[in-house]
């Protein structure tokens, strides 16, 4: 048995070899005796599980839950809302490197915000574009003089 499988039996068994299938105990007591490295190992893994043993569970102060109602019905003062301070509150929140790539970020935001608002205040253009549409479409559908 190599330090692989000792481990892996080691992590499906446990540390007490005798308690292993018979036909595994043997090659891992042989594989034990034969190694510096899987003795090591075994001494590793039964200090692990001693510390798992002697873990407490540890009750939590009884208070707890009322301390986490406290503190999330909590609220700050907000003072009324401004512009100014909703891009300040905006600049701490996302921590930006440079004053300048914030303003930057923030007019571009503004000019995409303005194109989108443009864009559907006038969704279909001028009127005299639709005419055009339309002559276009009547002489696509007329074949030598006959509508189709």
């Amino acid at each position: 048995m190599d330090k692989r499988q000792f481990e892996e039996n080691l992590l499906f068994y446990g540390v007490d070899l005798y308690q292993w299938p018979e036909e595994i105990r043997k090659a891992g007591l042989k594989a034990l005796e034969g190694s510096a490295e899987i003795q090591a190992l075994l001494a590793e893994q039964k200090d692990f599980e001693k510390v798992l043993t002697l873990r407490r569970y540890e009750e939590p102060d009884r208070n707890l839950a009322q301390r986490i109602l406290s503190a999330s019905f909590q609220q700050k003062q907000k003072a009324p809302f401004s512009l100014g301070s909703f891009f300040r509150e905006v600049l701490t929140e996302f921590h930006f490197p440079q004053p300048a790539v914030a303003a930057v970020s923030l007019t571009l935001l503004l000019i995409l915000v303005l194109g989108f608002a443009i864009g559907f205040l006038n969704p279909f253009g001028s009127s005299e574009l639709n005419v055009q549409e339309q002559i276009t479409l009547e002489a696509f559908l007329d074949d030598e003089g006959e509508v189709l």
